[in-house]
């Protein structure tokens, strides 16, 4: 067929520019006239490349110390979630300082706990801010009971032997709710409320001292201006502890306290760290994809365990030329064909691209990622796949066959057949693919039966035509057309 368009071609050259087209005046046998109509459909244009499909998230797991392998947990193909043990060695081979760390590891588990479970650093706080509170109210009593005598010595020495049975009655609640502390965190199951009356009573006890005290001084009468001085002193240093103590109780408002638990979690971390390298657990959440491991096996540090694989997004990595780089952008569409499966196409778009090419030689060629949008369970990391970028998209256009557009020059023509003679239209060609050419112009119009030189599946399906096959598109016989007036 190209050899009679050649021909018609050639034989109407002289008449070729008619305005709107000339007819192949010359008659041919129907046989010889192969058409398809002219459709309004979408066009693309596209770049391919080809690249092997990879994860969102790779993770290569070494082993972190020397031994042998006493189990492997896992098999290609598993699925496995942050902290899954997945390999460990034994036991008899490790370093000494690996078997040593089991020590350390156990009581900072247990520090831990005490910070989240234990109330005894806020009741200390409390007794220290009880304490302070105490001190500071002392010392400013004191400094008063120094401006006048109130008492007889008689008085004074009552109230000194006040004072000093009501330190010894506050020493001893003291010493017995310290006791109570030490209980309660004994394996001897302690009741709560014991405790608390304790703590009752040891406060009941110091406030009664205090006032004692505060007592005895003020009937002890007067006192020189440098002991006045002394004591306002006292009040000063009291007033800062309080404020201190005061400000440490504050803490617990919230309890535990974030920076107990911060500082105790850390050392937990640390002694785990040490703890752990006699084992293999997961970092991440992801895909068994490959395994170096097996029982028995010596290895050293650094050595290859595992290889862990985020398959849910997988990915087409590709190296786009210096030339095609502008054309791509994120967010482009993107169709993806695998090797093993070529009768499948996967829906991908562009997500990444590197804004840095790299050069090899005179190359330069920039990476950009295709992600899958719907993979399924054949897409394997690994595969071999062809993308296809769609650069360029139009819609409701004139489509005829690639193979149908023919050149004189710089002038486009399509050929539309009325059954006997193909008659050329001069028309412009908008997009151009392996397959379809969209067009403008001429007096070509939808549903114009277009001579072609050969159909084959790909231009059908292009087209939209693909089960008209059989009956309405390999034309032997077209039907008449109004040949085009020449102007």
């Amino acid at each position: 067929m190209r050899e009679f368009r050649n021909k018609a071609v050639m034989t109407g050259l002289a008449a070729v520019l008619f305005f709107c087209g000339c007819s192949r005046n010359e008659a041919v046998n129907d046989s010889e006239i192969l058409t398809l109509p002219a459709v309004r459909g979408s066009a693309a244009n596209h770049v391919t490349f080809i690249g092997n499909v990879t994860s969102g998230q790779t993770t290569s797991l070494t082993w972190k110390t020397s031994g042998v392998i006493s189990a492997v947990n896992v098999k290609i193909g598993d699925q496995v979630a942050v902290g899954q043990l997945m390999a460990e060695l034994g036991r008899e081979f490790l370093p000494a300082d690996v078997i040593t760390a089991e020590v350390p590891y156990i009581e900072a588990l247990d520090q831990l706990d005490e910070v989240l479970s234990s109330e005894t650093p806020k009741a200390q706080a409390y007794k220290d801010l009880k304490d302070k509170e105490a001190a500071l109210e002392n010392a400013e009593k004191y400094r008063e009971s120094l401006k006048y005598p109130h008492a007889v010595l008689g008085d004074v020495l009552y109230w000194a032997d006040q004072v000093e049975k009501s330190r010894n009655l506050y020493e001893e609640a003291l010493q017995t709710m310290n006791d109570a502390v030490s209980w309660k965190n004994s394996p001897v199951k302690f009741e709560r409320d014991t405790y608390e009356s304790l703590r009752k009573n040891m406060l009941t006890a110091m406030n009664n001292y205090a006032e004692t005290y505060n007592t005895y001084l003020y009937y002890r009468g007067s006192a020189d201006e440098n002991e006045k001085a002394r004591a306002s002193a006292d009040i000063n240093v009291a007033k800062a502890d309080y404020e201190k103590a005061l400000t440490v109780f504050k803490t617990y408002a919230k309890y535990p306290r974030e920076k107990d638990v911060s500082n105790a979690q850390l050392t937990v971390d640390n002694a785990r760290d040490t703890y752990d390298r006699r084992n293999i657990t997961a970092p991440v959440n992801g895909t068994v994809t490959q395994i170096n491991a097996e029982p028995g096996k010596y290895v050293t540090q650094g050595t290859p365990a595992f290889r862990l694989d985020n398959t849910d997004e997988l990915y087409v990595p590709m190296n786009i030329s210096e030339i095609d780089i502008l054309s791509v952008h994120d967010g482009m569409k993107a169709e993806i064909v695998l090797d093993a499966n070529p009768s499948k196409t996967y829906e991908g778009v562009v997500s990444t691209v590197s804004a840095t090419g790299e050069t090899s030689g005179s190359q330069v060629t920039f990476q950009a990622m295709v992600k899958f949008l719907e993979p399924d369970d054949s897409v394997k990391i690994g595969m071999t796949a062809e993308v296809k970028l769609i650069t360029e998209t139009l819609n409701d256009s004139l489509l005829v066959p690639a193979n149908a557009v023919y050149y004189v020059g710089n002038t486009a023509y399509v050929g539309i057949s009325n059954g006997t003679a193909c008659y050329d239209t001069p028309v412009s060609v908008t997009l151009t693919t392996e397959t379809i050419a969209a067009i403008t112009g001429g007096f070509l119009k939808e549903g114009d039966p277009v001579c072609v030189p050969s159909v084959d599946d790909r231009i059908l399906e292009a087209m939209g035509l693909s089960g008209e096959k059989n009956n309405q598109v390999l034309l032997i016989a077209p039907p008449a057309v109004q040949t085009p007036a020449v102007q």
